[in-house]
This record gives structure tokens, sequence and C-alpha cells, in this order.
């Protein structure tokens, strides 16, 4: 059997707000429209931790953070018995490994670059191992704009008394004349030319994009395509952290971003940003595809596209990732089989990024490890999984504040820091957090989780169903 290739593409930081899912009414996204076109996009996806080098652990491994022990920065390359990954059983299995960009954990030196006032940042490979790949392009050093930051809200002239977390925290412009630098400018060149090549072994391509991660600088005209005066703004209610628990409410305003850029005036000028920065990385992920199409691949390579994680804009007064709400946990993902194979065009049942694993396996005719935490996807996408018949499959059915819900037993699970773990299972998020704090939401009625349910005693069955699903740190 001829193996199928696989072009991996992530891109960080890249929240719901893709046109195929419809959750920004602005965004632009014509490549990853036409991707979805041809694949399988998961309505619900879900990351297994709203931080970078968790959730990318989870995906290379098939497995959970409580699985791996990697909740944030915890090491896993050096642990006793650590997990296969990915990478390593492609290439056991013959697959020439490449890979370029962002794909393992690593990040940009702003506070150097802020410090000394230089024009670019310097990257920092963490987790990444040159070993596992056949052939591997690391990051580009990032340019930076004079007179930073761009949106007057520090001041980095006393930079010494700037939270390490505001150092990136900007948007505006980069100058016309580095865009070339850009360093997903660099991947995007370095895959191209990478697909244009023929091979004699089936390839898997990683292609690691860095925007919309911050700082979102851009060249302008991605910045012209949403014009201030047109530019929608999340929904938010003041009060909204009022049913919160106090750890939630601690993570979601530390630090005060929301207070600060509403007190500077910068929040639609960061929306701006953050979508332009999404069309910007749409753009590289467009030039990847029309090499992948001109390329002696394009009939039997495998495409899947997904966010690490997801992003707040002002939603629950939160900016940033780091809490388990819909928008900091619910990312993009698509699939695209081969040409030639008939697949669903959406699903809507939850999933979560550790499914990747044992599905991409899977697609390569592959045995997956038989102990970890991810399900092939393969199911859903050839619509042959049948409903489960859980306990809370049957609840919904006969209760009827709820009637003529479509439950099913796919649940999608997700952690932020040891003891804190949230479940989506059919219109669902459950909550507990490590001091057995709750919440409750029922996200068909509430979509952006305004309404905490915990205490109503009509949703105690709920509660206790998707709780024993949580899993365990021990």
């Amino acid at each position: 059997m001829e193996r199928p290739n696989i072009l991996f593409i992530v891109a960080d930081d890249l929240n719901s707000w893709i046109a195929p899912l419809g959750r920004h009414p602005n965004v632009k996204t014509p490549a990853i429209d036409r991707l979805a076109s041809r694949g399988t996009t998961f309505l619900r996806a879900y990351c297994t931790a709203p931080y970078c080098n968790a959730s990318r652990m989870s995906v290379f491994t098939g497995c959970l953070p409580t699985t791996t022990g990697v909740y944030q920065n915890e090491p896993f390359w050096e642990a006793p018995l650590r997990r296969v990954t990915l990478l390593e059983r492609l290439r056991e299995a013959g697959y020439f490994c490449f890979g370029a960009g962002k794909v393992f954990h690593g990040s940009f030196d702003y506070a150097d670059a802020g410090r000394n006032k230089t024009l670019s940042a310097k990257w920092n490979d963490i987790e990444n191992r040159p070993a596992l790949w056949d052939e591997f392009q690391t990051t580009a050093a990032e340019p930076m704009p004079s007179g930073r930051p761009l949106n007057g809200m520090f001041d980095f002239e006393d930079f010494q008394n700037v939270m390490p977390m505001n150092h990136h925290f900007d948007w505006g412009a980069i100058e016309p004349s580095r865009e070339s630098e850009m360093p997903d400018f660099k991947t995007a060149e370095a895959v191209c030319e990478f697909l244009e090549k023929p091979h004699k072994r089936p390839f898997f391509c990683a292609t690691g994009f860095y925007k919309p991660h911050l700082p979102w600088y851009v060249p302008q005209r991605f910045l012209d395509l949403y014009p201030l005066d047109e530019v929608s703004l999340p929904f938010v209610k003041n009060d909204d952290l009022d049913d919160v628990p106090a750890i939630a409410k601690t993570w979601a305003l530390s630090p005060p971003d929301h207070e600060t850029i509403l007190k500077h005036g910068q929040w639609r000028n960061a929306v701006q940003g953050y979508l332009g920065a999404i069309s910007y990385c749409d753009s590289q992920i467009g030039r990847v595809l029309a090499a992948l199409d001109a390329s002696p691949a394009a009939d039997n390579t495998i495409v899947v596209l997904w966010g690490d994680n997801g992003f707040h804009l002002g939603e629950k007064l939160h900016w940033r990732k780091f809490v388990l709400w819909e928008e900091a946990t619910r990312v993009p993902l698509i699939l695209s089989l081969p040409r030639g194979e008939a697949t669903a065009s959406r699903v809507e049942k939850p999933v979560s990024l550790v499914d990747l694993f044992p599905t991409l396996l899977d697609l390569c005719g592959l045995e997956p490890p038989a102990d970890i935490d991810g399900r092939s996807l393969l199911p859903l996408v050839r619509g042959t999984e049948t409903e489960g018949r859980s306990a809370i499959v049957r609840w919904l059915r006969g209760n009827p504040l709820v009637r003529g819900a479509k439950a099913e037993d796919r649940s999608a699970i997700m952690t932020w820091l040891r003891g804190n773990h949230s479940v989506r299972l059919g219109r669902w998020r459950y909550t507990r957090y490590s001091d057995m704090s709750e919440e409750l939401y029922d996200l068909s009625a509430d979509p952006y989780e305004w309404n905490n349910l915990i205490g109503d005693a009509r949703f105690e069955n709920v509660r206790l169903d998707l709780g024993a699903r949580l899993p365990s740190d021990d």
C-alpha cells in the first residue's frame, strides 16, 4: 500500500474566529475557506490545554496533560518512560519528516528586544529536538517596528517596570520593506520549496505559523481589510464574572488587560490587529496550499490545519488564553483527505486535538499505542460512528427542559494547570477547579457562557455525569 503524505499546519493562538466557524462576522480567511470546502471542518474542536507547550505535547503524544504530566512547561523529553511521539512513530514507519517554524514550543526574546530597542526579536527553540527530524528549518528572528509599543499603553522608556506579559502585548503595522523578514513568510517559503521537490518516500511536512500570536505586527494591507469603524467587538457583560468561582475570576483579571485596553481606547484597535494577524496567517497558509496543489504530491496528501489554543479578546472581561472557557479552548480543526475520498463536510460533535495522533496513524495504516487518550476521528469524518447510549444521553432525551437536544458520547477534556479540568459534551461545558468550585454552561442556549448553572437543581444529573468524566491528576 502506498502510504499518504501528511501536510500538518499549526497556527499559534488561532481561535475560532475563522470564517468556516462563523464566530466573528468580519473575518476574512479565503485560503482556510478553500481548504474547508474540500475537507471536514470540526465545528467544536478543543485543545487539551490553553497553553502552547501543553497543547502541542498532547497532539504529538495523543495523551492528555494528566497522562504526560505536561500541564505547562514541565519536562517531557528527559522524563523517564516518556511517551512516543507522532514524529518517532512516522519515522519508524519510513516517513521522511520535514518541519519548519514553530512546531514544538519556542519563543521570541521580546524582553531583550524591548530593553535594548532592537529591531528584531531572537527566536529560542525550547522543546524542538533536531534529532527527531530528517530536516528542519528553525524559526527566523521576528522583525520589530520602531517606536514600540505602537498602542501606547506602556512606557518602554521605563522598561524594567513593564510586566513581562506586556513586553509583546502590542499591535500595528510592520514596515513594508520588512515583510520578507517575517518568520511566517520564511516558514512558508521553506515549506513551499520542500513541496516542490519530488519525494521517493512518504513525507510528514510540519508547518508551524507563529501568527496570530502576539504581537500583532503585520503588513498594513491586512489591517486595511478591517476598517476600524466597521470592526465588530465581542459581546461582553460588565457583570459577567459575578457568578464564576474566585479562581476563575483571578485568572481572568490577572493582568487587568481589559481595564487597561478600555482606559487607552484600544479595544477596537486590538480586535483589528488580531483579525489582521489571522488574515496574514491565512495568506501564508494559502501559499503552502498552492504549492501542494502544484506539486507531485497533490493527489496523495492528507492536509490537517489546527490552532494550538483559543484566545479571548474581551469575552468574560478577559484577554489572551490561560482560562477554561470556550474562547480560550475552542480551536480550528480541518482535515482534508487525499483527493477522491468522500468525507463529511462538517462534524458538530465535540472533539479534541488529542485525537489527531490516532487519526493520522489510522489514515497511514499504522497502529497507535494502546494506552493513549485520543480516539481516531475517521468514523466521524466518514460518517460511520454511531451515537452512544450514556446516562447523559438518556437524561437529555427524557428531560423536558432540553427536549430535542442532540446528545452524544464524544467529549473533549481541557486542563489548565494541575487540578483544574473542563469537559465539553454535546451542548454542555462543565468545569471543576482545584478548590472544587464549579461552573456549568448550556452553550446551546448560552453560547457566550454568561449564566453559570451550578446550584440549579434541574441540572444536577448533568453536573454529576459530566463531573464523572473529568480525569484524575493522581
